[in-house]
């Protein structure tokens, strides 16, 4: 009975980390939208404060990442010689560029970036995201000018994700060997099934393999959100990751607690793309081009986005 009460057990710990990642002020943002989306980075820490997806079949519209004190940019991994524990959080650097280039393109900066254990590295991350006919893309390239190996870029990142609606279940769904035939579908909400055991991680977490799948459905009843790794062939391993904060209600029944808030601290999921680059010290490296678009209706809809990019290749 006891167990059953408790939060998951790695509440505690996410809490505290919540309270060392103090979210950046933000001043302004800047923004690029068309006739089916809307995006929003904040104009000091690059962060993504809002995405909305316009064209949909319901009365409101879908307001993807909501809350701008929960936004990210990025997260890397600069493991030093002595102590591999050794992140950069993006919540916690400042951009040096969020320039509007163009009605369609956004530029993103950040440079010397300061990590947890290592000091400030010779670091630079520059992104270009484009807006056109409701796709939305991200390109982005590092410079690693440290001695240090970049083992992992987290990029984009959604501090926020959200359902359509606070009761809609929400599952994501990637192919299998490769075959649109062999489908997998995860749940994420109301269930959220942690993948990495209780070790080594500071949430429940679900990483799905890019290697068979280039795109993720992220799927509510009746729309979704079809994320691609616009690159046929990447060069390196590449996986869709979620993490639900700040737990789970029991690990028994993998319940995610409803609602905005518990406890005092907020409820919300993650999800990020992780690119495992392993950019050794003075050299570059081009991430995949990740691309996303809302769609409305079930799997099948969101399945033809692929058909027609396999069809094109």
């Amino acid at each position: 009975m006891i167990k059953k009460h408790l939060l998951h057990g790695r509440i505690l710990a996410a809490s505290l980390l919540l309270c060392s990642l103090t979210a950046p002020a933000f001043a302004g943002q800047v923004t690029l939208e068309d006739n089916d989306l809307m995006v929003a980075f904040d104009s000091d820490s690059g962060a993504l404060t809002r995405m909305e997806a316009k064209t949909t079949d319901h009365n409101s519209n879908w307001i993807i990442e909501r809350r701008p004190e929960l936004a990210n940019s990025f997260r890397l991994f600069a493991p030093l010689p002595d102590r591999r524990w050794n992140p950069v959080y993006g919540q916690k650097q400042r951009a040096i560029e969020v320039k509007k280039i163009s009605d369609h393109t956004v530029e993103l900066q950040w440079k010397n970036l300061v990590s947890e254990n290592g000091g400030t590295l010779p670091i630079t991350l520059t992104s270009r995201v484009t807006l056109n006919n409701g796709v939305l893309t991200f390109n982005a390239t590092l410079q690693n000018d440290s001695p240090l190996t970049v083992e992992t870029i987290d990029y984009p990142y959604f501090g926020d994700f959200n359902r359509p609606a606070s009761d809609s279940s929400l599952v994501a769904v990637i192919m299998q060997r490769g075959s649109l035939r062999n489908l997998k579908t995860d749940e994420l909400y109301p269930h959220f099934n942690n993948e990495k055991g209780y070790w080594g991680d500071f949430y429940p977490t679900k990483a799905l393999e890019a290697w068979d799948s280039p795109f993720c459905l992220i799927q509510a009843p009746y729309q979704g959100l079809y994320v691609q790794m616009d690159n046929s062939k990447s060069k390196y391993r590449l996986e869709w990751t979620f993490e639900q904060h700040p737990g789970l209600l029991s690990s028994i029944t993998q319940l995610v607690p409803p609602g905005d808030d518990l406890c005092g601290t907020p409820v919300h999921m993650e999800f990020r793309v992780c690119h495992f680059v392993f950019t050794h010290g003075h050299s570059m490296a081009t991430l995949a081009p990740v691309i996303m678009r809302c769609y409305n209706g079930g799997t099948r809809a969101g399945e033809e986005f692929y058909r027609q990019w396999r069809s094109n290749r």
